[in-house]
């Protein structure tokens, strides 16, 4: 155990090492270390407990290799401890002394040294003797800034090393945001390390590691060997999503270990690291101003990445022609090792979307009046004159400010350009592409590292604006658009009046469905085409039934394919959290008991416990706003959005599926006579859910497409798979290639999105083969558990309706659903 509860008192937890971070120091210091060293000679500057340092040297002392291990801390407690656990290590010294101020082990030089110093610490108290070092040849790239002593550790670490012409050696570090990112004095220091050429790599770690503070973190190596480094190149990768939670404790997989080691030694690119020009690492910040028609002057700083320059080209590409936004200063470079900035920018989606449309794209910043301003008189009479945007994610935009239903601050915007509509505006901002954008410009907008705020003060606000991504098309289009979203509206409208009108009048109920029936009697065999393959197939057999009574049942097998597919997805995901998925398992299984239900016979009450549950908690971890959970399940569900994501996961979804298995209990259940006219009546009742279903998950699954693997090619962009595309009722599938991080195993099924690092990979409870006498492919789902035999049944017109296979074939499947089929199983075996 890195620590114990009696480490708290004496020492704190600020001394102490999670094991985590110990063996991502390991795996970085390791991975390329000369397997050729029979003595490998370690140093440890802020040694803690030393729980980092002993992980390290009994994987070596494991190896074969004789260790010489040298380690201080400021901390007279700390040290002591850290003495007692290498008390069994032959050649092991700890020392307690200031590491800035002096160095205990002066003679000693390292192959291999860890830094897991205090983040962010002032080095005030140091500074006269850094700076007495400093004259006599030590810290040779410069003091930092007196803030953060993050930089000071490091620059000893590789003073420390081995000389290069010795055969060098390794350093593996952990930091803090800032000592990545900070301008002044320390950016001075990372620039001459780096370009140096001695950073071999960059790897942001998931947040919450540290056993006391949730500071995001990142793993350093360096190295003076050229063998390790190549001058101007170096690896970075982001781990941000390779989590699981345990008891709320997060800690990294193995698996992610293996990747990022596996990265390090071979510098081959992977799903989540890549190798990059050291030149991408360059941040530019510049202030632009803007004079608007009124004679405003309004200014904001604008910030690039990946080496992007400031000039002339920028400013016409992210604002357009003519647009009067200027540049008032020479723009600031800066080395920002940051690798987020490498990896992700949603704003590139929603600029390929605005493209796809023909449609130019601007920058809130440059069509506004005057900077935007917190609107705080509800009474104010400037509805229609202003654009009013919540700064929370929930609200909508408006140009009525009572019809924002925001909880939050709500911003007005006065725009002094004459292209913009602003009831167009309003509309786009309420849509999916508008609410990617908004929360995109709220994200970049906002200041703090782990819990991210937009403040009120004009700079932000200014900043906010300057991300908000707004599309500009032809202002014809913007008129027809914004006409027919205010007629839809009112056709909304119109419809709670007629709905309301039949309890007035029940004796025109039939007259005023009929009116306006029409309108919808081809939506859901469009929206078939859309659907994954599984439920389009149940739907299309139930569309084409021929009596009341076959449409009945084929609807409701229809119902039991969406439940049990969505389970598998919501399961299928949720199970890319291990630890937190092992406690949602638990609560299935519990509930199930509870509820006289079972997987070992899974009905649709089985299915609809098992959306609850994963629903639920997928839910909290998007809610809860905590930047890695809402990353990682947005990696599980293949990187889709996260207002597809809300859609899936939605309460609305959750009773949607409750009030049809109550109107299936109801319906199957009863077995007396139905006339022709009440089966008529359930089957309405039923395709009224399908279309509120369909409006509950709007165009989800034509961005997420369920797919069969085929064969995988890695070109320098990265890998691109062909792929079967199982959407729709029509088969075979027509194939397309998708770019992803990680390859897909054929004969699997997966949802993926163009783009996806980690494809997600569904559980076997839904399965397509082709049916025993035809080449054709048919659905079967998982129904139960029969011995040693799984039963698996299809909701499609075919000549196969069920197949029994061996439950071995379920067994990970099953999880910690139903521990008694596993234990069956093995007690049979």
């Amino acid at each position: 155990m890195p620590y114990t509860d009696g480490d708290r008192g004496p020492v704190g937890l600020d001394h102490a090492t999670s094991v985590s971070l110990a063996r991502a120091l390991a795996v970085g210091g390791l991975s390329r270390l000369d397997p050729g060293l029979t003595t490998v000679e370690i140093w440890d500057p802020a040694a803690g407990l030393g729980f980092a340092g002993f992980l390290l040297v009994e994987a070596l002392q494991a190896s074969g290799v004789e260790i010489r291990y040298r380690g201080q801390d400021i901390n007279e407690a700390a040290a002591s401890a850290s003495r007692l656990r290498f008390n069994a290590v032959h050649d092991a010294e700890i020392a307690q002394a200031d590491t800035l101020a002096h160095d205990a082990f002066k003679d000693f030089s390292a192959d291999l040294v860890i830094v897991d110093a205090p983040w962010g610490l002032d080095w005030r108290g140091s500074a006269s003797h850094v700076e007495a070092r400093q004259s006599k040849g030590e810290f040779r790239f410069g003091l930092p800034q007196r803030s953060d002593s993050t930089w000071l550790f490091i620059s000893l670490a590789l003073e420390k090393l081995h000389p290069a012409e010795q055969g060098g050696g390794r350093v593996a570090a952990l930091v803090n945001p800032g000592a990545l990112s900070s301008g002044g004095a320390t950016a001075a220091v990372r620039k001459r390390i780096v370009d140096e050429g001695l950073l071999e790599s960059v790897t942001r770690l998931p947040d919450g590691l540290a056993p006391n503070t949730q500071i995001p973190l990142y793993l350093l190596t360096f190295s003076n060997n050229a063998r390790d480094v190549t001058r101007g190149r170096a690896m970075v990768a982001d781990l941000q999503t390779m989590f699981t939670t345990d008891h709320h404790r997060r800690s990294i997989p193995v698996e992610a270990f293996h990747e990022l080691e596996f990265g390090l030694r071979t510098t081959k690119s992977g799903a989540r690291n890549r190798t990059i020009s050291t030149r991408q690492f360059t941040r530019r910040d510049a202030r632009l101003s803007r004079t608007t028609k009124e004679g405003n002057q309004l200014s904001w700083r604008v910030t690039t990445h990946n080496n992007t320059g400031i000039d002339g080209g920028l400013l016409e590409a992210r604002y357009g022609p003519h647009s009067g936004v200027s540049l008032i200063e020479e723009p600031r470079e800066t080395v920002d090792l940051d690798p987020s900035h490498v990896f992700k920018d949603d704003s590139r989606e929603l600029l390929r979307d605005m493209a796809a449309k023909g449609w130019p794209s601007r920058r809130l910043s440059s069509l506004l009046a005057r900077e935007p301003c917190i609107e705080t008189d509800p009474d104010d009479e400037q509805d229609g004159l202003y654009l009013f945007v919540p700064t929370s994610r929930g609200g909508r935009a408006a140009t009525d400010l009572s019809e924002t239903t925001a909880g939050g601050r709500v911003l007005a915007i006065q725009l002094d350009d004459d292209s913009i509509y602003l009831p167009f505006m309003a509309a786009w901002l309420n849509s999916e592409q508008g609410i990617a954008s908004r929360l995109h410009a709220i994200d970049k907008g906002s200041s703090g590292h782990h819990l991210k705020v937009l403040r009120s003060d004009p700079n932000s606000l200014m900043r906010w604006a300057d991300e908000l991504l707004v599309p500009v098309p032809d202002l014809r289009v913007q008129l027809s658009l914004a006409a027919a979203d205010e007629r839809l509206s009112s056709f909304q409208t119109d419809l709670g009046t007629r709905r309301a009108s039949i309890w007035s009048s029940p004796e025109d109920a039939d007259e005023v469905v009929s009116k306006v029936a029409a309108a919808f009697d081809d939506s859901l065999t469009s929206w078939l085409d859309q659907l994954p393959y599984p439920i389009a197939s149940a739907l299309w057999t139930a569309e084409s039934a021929q009596s009341a009574g076959e449409q009945q049942r084929a609807y409701l097998h229809a119902w039991e394919a969406i439940v049990t597919f969505h389970a598998t997805v919501l399961l299928s995901a949720s199970r890319a959290d291990p630890g937190g998925s092992s406690e949602t398992e638990a609560a299935i299984r519990q509930t199930l008991h509870e509820q006289h239900l079972g997987i070992e016979k899974a009905s649709f009450g089985t299915w609809v416990v098992i959306v609850e549950k994963t629903s639920k908690n997928l839910r909290s971890a998007i809610e809860d706003g905590d930047a890695d959970d809402v990353a990682r399940v947005r990696r599980a569900f293949a990187e889709l959005g996260r207002a597809g994501i809300e859609r899936l996961i939605s309460k609305e979804l959750v009773n949607k599926f409750k009030e049809v298995n109550t109107k299936r209990n109801r319906w199957s259940g009863h077995t007396g006579y139905t006339s022709e006219r009440e089966l008529r009546t359930q089957v309405d009742s039923l395709e009224s859910d399908l279309r509120e279903l369909r409006g509950l998950l709007e165009n989800v699954w034509s961005q997420l497409m369920l797919v069969r693997p085929g064969s995988a090619k890695r070109r320098r962009d990265g890998l691109v798979q062909t792929a079967e595309v199982a959407v729709g009722t029509r088969t075979p599938f027509a194939a397309r290639e998708f770019a992803v991080g990680e390859q897909m195993f054929e004969d699997e099924l997966y949802l993926v999105r163009d783009g996806s690092q980690s494809p997600l990979c569904l559980g076997h409870f839904v399965q397509l083969r082709a049916a025993p006498s035809s080449a054709q492919f048919t659905t079967y789902f998982y129904n139960r558990t029969e011995g040693r035999s799984v039963r698996m049944v299809s909701y499609q017109y075919g000549p196969e309706s069920e197949l029994q296979d061996d439950v071995k074939s379920l067994l990970s499947d099953f999880g910690g659903l139903a521990d008694a089929v596993a234990d069956d199983h093995h007690g049979r075996t």
